[in-house]
């Protein structure tokens, strides 16, 4: 098995550049579709916050 000293991708990373600029989203716009508040998009992207059960969802 191979080992890396790379981190993994935080949610912020991954959700900011595998969605939401490829499909021209923003965070109110992501927010909206969500059915969360902007805020909780917000800190996700900052990498403040986590992904919940009803985000996930």
């Amino acid at each position: 098995m191979l080992t890396t000293k790379r981190k993994p991708a935080t949610v912020g990373e991954v959700l900011t550049g595998e969605f939401m600029v490829p499909l021209g989203l923003t965070q109110s716009a992501l927010a909206e579709a969500m059915g969360v508040q902007r805020e909780h998009v917000d800190e996700l992207c900052d990498d403040r916050g986590s992904v919940t059960a009803a985000t996930a969802g």
